[in-house]
């Protein structure tokens, strides 16, 4: 019988076994995933024991009924060899009673057990409690729960792998299960087995941690959302009304758990049957949860409720779980997608090597050799060949079947190598590629897939760049506007209507319209993308007229359609048209007939649509770009022609602030963009009108309204500018109004064109709104404007500078000139003259030289001063008869003999 005192003796010794056991289990750092976790394991069942082992000290030492202190008197009143022979005899009765009894060893009690050691205590516990597709805890095995949710009614029919991908996704409507169908027990089961699934994975794999205490701070969390009523579809019933989601145009219907594209579609579902079905319900589940039950703060809460948030927390705890385990989620993912290429007998293979791995045997130190120092086995790898999933060196053919041995350098990662073309074609998806590449600047990673240097990803994201600003609007010619609804709108710089002139078959004529002329001309003869079938036998096109200055697209589309059809467009009188198709009976299957395009229609048909009034005060340009249809208007516009053939008078004079603009190609420089191609698409017109605007409002000044004097405060009310050159005149917008309204007795509510009050110019009410509306929402565009003025003005700055210089070179040199020229004159060695037209000529003097014979005959020459040849064969000694003679046939003879004669003379003078 044990005392107390030697019971806790006992306790003590035991702790200090668990604590050196506990050691050298820490100590020890296998290389599988097996060894590692079954290491765990066996740690935490130490450290339960030794909780164990301590509460049972820790009750021994309160001792309510005072054991030990009466052991203790006895032991000091007691005959102490009395006692000893009692135990003693104890001893041998028990010895005697069980006499094959062998003795505990304390100190191979807790030792750790290496394989092949038969008296291994907790050796095998992990292949007791991990399945073959878990892989000691590598991978999730959430079939059954998989199968669980195809179980559930109406519920989406999902493949293993899309199931790994959204099973902690539980927004109402997602797999096909909405709020309502949530509350079965069939559901609720489902969510249960997938909690304790999750719960015993995360225990199994990392026994040291307090999974408890985790879960714990997930209840708290889950607490606090729910009572902030903000749990992610669980949310408190709304009025059944549609409530907009993140989408500003989609909307969500909460008695059908389902999202609309937009509004439209949302109203139009509501008289359907499945709406009607899913709102009673809806009103049914209201009804029902009638029973409430009483909460801590007075309140009532209904069953429906609490079920509700009983679903719901375990939702809550499957989301972070999930979350805790992305590294074995993902891993699950590819180990599921590359067991579906396998085959049936590979899979049994790779599980049987799998049930069947081991360690080698251990055993100390001492025998040296191939043991290490903490008593592993060495592995023999001499080539440093990868390991395999049993930590040891794969073979050598599968080495070099992967291509291992191949390093493949990426610049992107740092320099990184990678082993082998999978490891290498794999890397690409990574993180580290990925935040290379964003720090190179580039977003779209999928493009830059094989590239490795930093240069060549540079380029090419350069070159995708330009490809892109190409494909799209130019981004000068829209200017974000917010209304006042707060929405933003593109205000485009230029819409237009076009007319165009088939190059084949010149009487052919096409009318269109777009906020970009040069894309659509080349989209009509074929060089890009993008409609234009129409058109496309009569090609190339050429573009002949253009009507620009259109406030909106649908305005262009208007004043497009009215020209194309002008037998039923109501902007022009009946009487007024050039061509009308004769009329014929109108049925429900056949329209009237659209007239022909001619020319001389064409142009008619404009100049009347101009001058209507629905499109008289609108501020257009009228361009042309061929001389023959400029021709053909101001003929119309001079004397046109009825359909008899008679002249008649204009029927309408050209109106007022029409700009009438021509750009003919026979006009242009060779290298000069002409037509269509030299339109702006942008604002850089307005770029000197948004300078002068800018600069009188950043200085900063007191200036007051040019019409009514009253001083114009920045950030109040909208003020606007004189548009023309030289004119800095400023006021309210009201007042501008107010004064181009001063005249127009026909009651207009906007002006269309009046007079500036400083300068006395004509400007239009359109360009003054227009850099108004950019200086107010359009900073970007301004800024850019601003940018390339500036550009502009250092350009024109130092061209200035390098005329100045070159002005003053020449200057200089002019300047020298003229004294060398004064020099010589006085030397007398330079004769100046002025010719007819008032240029001075320099002429040098020529010296005159007598002879003796020209003295005695009484006649002077001028000689001039002997040349340089004229002086050499002076200074040329005279040649013999006999040397003229050979030199006569020496030039006599063949080339190539004379080639050879010199080359025989050479070889005689170096002898």
């Amino acid at each position: 019988m044990l005392t107390i005192l030697e019971d806790e003796r006992y306790i003590h010794e035991d702790l200090e076994r668990l604590e050196q056991g506990i050691a050298d289990r820490v100590r020890d750092d296998p290389n599988h995933i097996r060894n590692r976790l079954n290491r765990d394991h066996e740690v935490a069942q130490l450290l339960k024991q030794m909780q164990l082992q301590l509460q049972h000290l820790i009750s021994s030492h309160d001792d309510p009924a005072r054991s030990a202190a009466k052991e203790l008197q006895k032991l000091d009143t007691a005959d102490p060899f009395g006692q000893f022979y009692e135990h003693f005899e104890e001893l041998r009765e028990h010895h005697s009673r069980y006499p094959n009894e062998q003795a505990e060893n304390s100190e191979q009690r807790y030792k750790p057990k290496h394989h092949g050691d038969s008296d291994g205590l907790m050796h095998c516990i992990v292949d007791t409690i991990f399945s073959g597709e878990e892989a000691y805890g590598r991978f999730f095995d959430l079939n059954t729960c998989h199968e669980a949710f195809l179980n559930l009614p109406n519920a989406k029919r999902l493949t293993y792998l899309q199931y790994l991908e959204n099973f902690d996704n539980f927004t109402p409507g997602h797999g096909g299960i909405r709020r309502a169908e949530k509350l079965s027990d069939q559901y609720l089961q489902y969510v249960s087995q997938l909690v304790d699934y999750l719960t015993s994975f995360r225990k199994r794999t990392r026994p040291l941690d307090d999974t408890e205490k985790v879960l714990r701070e997930f209840d708290q969390e889950f607490d606090k959302a729910w009572e902030a009523d903000s749990v992610q579809g669980w949310t408190l019933d709304k009025p059944a009304d549609a409530s907009i989601t993140t989408d500003e145009a989609a909307v969500w219907c909460d008695d059908c758990e389902k999202e609309f594209k937009n509004r439209n579609v949302y109203n139009g579902h509501l008289n359907g049957r499945k709406h009607i079905k899913a709102a009673e319900l809806r009103k049914q589940r209201k009804a029902d949860d009638g029973e409430q039950v009483p909460t801590r703060k007075g309140g009532a809460v209904s069953t429906t409720r609490i079920k509700e948030r009983v679903i719901a927390e375990r939702e809550h705890r499957v989301k972070r779980l999930a979350s805790s385990m992305s590294t074995e989620r993902s891993d699950t993912r590819v180990n599921t997608e590359r067991k579906q290429g396998m085959t049936e007998r590979e899979r049994q293979q790779e599980l049987e090597n799998l049930l069947n791995v081991s360690e080698a045997p251990r055993s100390s130190a001492e025998e040296g050799g191939e043991r290490g120092e903490d008593g592993e086995e060495k592995i023999y790898n001499p080539l440093k060949l990868p390991l395999a999933w049993d930590g040891k060196p794969i073979p050598f053919w599968l080495y070099r079947l992967h291509g291992l041995g191949v390093e493949f350098h990426c610049e992107i990662c740092g320099n990184f190598v990678y082993m082998g073309r999978r490891a290498f074609d794999k890397h690409f998806g990574e993180p580290r590629h990925i935040y290379g590449l964003k720090c190179l600047g580039i977003t779209n990673v999928t493009l830059f897939r094989d590239i490795t240097k930093i240069e060549e990803a540079l380029k090419l994201w350069d070159r995708l760049q330009q490809e892109q600003k190409k494909s799209k609007i130019d981004e000068g010619s829209i200017v974000q506007m917010e209304d006042g609804e707060g929405v933003y709108r593109p205000l485009p710089a230029l819409y237009t209507v076009y007319v165009l002139r088939s190059s084949v078959r010149k009487a052919s004529l096409y009318i269109g319209s777009t906020p970009n002329p040069q894309r659509r001309l080349k989209q009509h003869n074929g060089d890009s993308k993008g409609g234009a079938r129409r058109t496309s036998s009569l090609r190339p096109w050429e573009m002949v007229a253009l009507v620009s200055g259109f406030p909106s697209m649908i305005s262009a589309l208007k004043f497009e359609w009215a020209l194309n059809n002008p037998h039923l467009s109501l902007h022009i009188p009946d009487e007024s048209r050039l061509t009308v198709v004769k009329r014929k009976r109108w049925t429900r299957r056949r329209k009237l007939k659209r007239p022909s395009h001619t020319l001389l229609s064409v142009v008619s048909n404009l100049h009347l649509l101009i001058g209507v009034p629905s499109f008289v005060r609108w501020p257009l340009d009228l361009r042309f770009f061929a001389p023959d249809v400029h021709a053909a208007w101001e003929g119309w516009m001079a004397a046109p022609k009825s359909r008899d053939g008679s002249a008649t008078k204009c029927p309408s004079p050209c109106r007022r602030g029409l700009r009438i603009l021509t750009d003919f190609a026979q006009d242009a420089a060779p290298d000069q963009r002409t037509g269509a191609q030299a339109l702006p698409l942008n604002y850089r017109p307005m770029r000197d009108y948004v300078q002068k605007a800018h600069d009188v409002v950043a200085s900063n000044r007191q200036i007051s309204c040019v019409h009514c004097g009253e001083m114009l405060k920045e950030g109040r009310g909208m003020h606007a500018m004189c548009p023309l050159d030289g004119c800095t005149a400023m006021g309210h917008l009201d007042c501008w109004s107010r004064h181009g309204l001063a005249d127009d007795a026909e009651g207009n509510l906007i002006p269309d064109m009046f007079c500036c009050v400083s300068c006395g110019g004509e400007i239009r009410w359109s360009d003054m709104v227009r850099e108004l509306s950019l200086r107010i929402r359009g900073q970007k565009e301004v800024e850019r404007l601003l940018r390339e003025a500036a550009r502009k003005r250092k350009k024109e700055e130092k061209e200035k500078e390098k005329a100045e210089r070159q002005s003053t070179k020449r200057t200089r040199r002019k300047k020298a000139e003229a004294a060398e020229t004064e020099e010589e004159e006085e030397e007398g060695e330079v004769e100046v003259k002025v010719d007819e037209k008032g240029k001075r000529k320099r002429k040098k003097k020529v010296a005159v030289v007598e002879t003796e014979d020209e003295e005695e005959d009484g006649e002077s020459k001028a000689m001039r001063q002997p040349t340089k040849r004229t002086r050499k064969k002076e200074a040329a000694p005279l040649k013999t008869e006999v040397e003229e003679v050979e030199d006569s046939v020496f030039r006599s003879l063949p080339k190539k003999r004379q080639r050879k004669r010199k080359a025989e003379d050479t070889e005689v003078v170096s002898c």
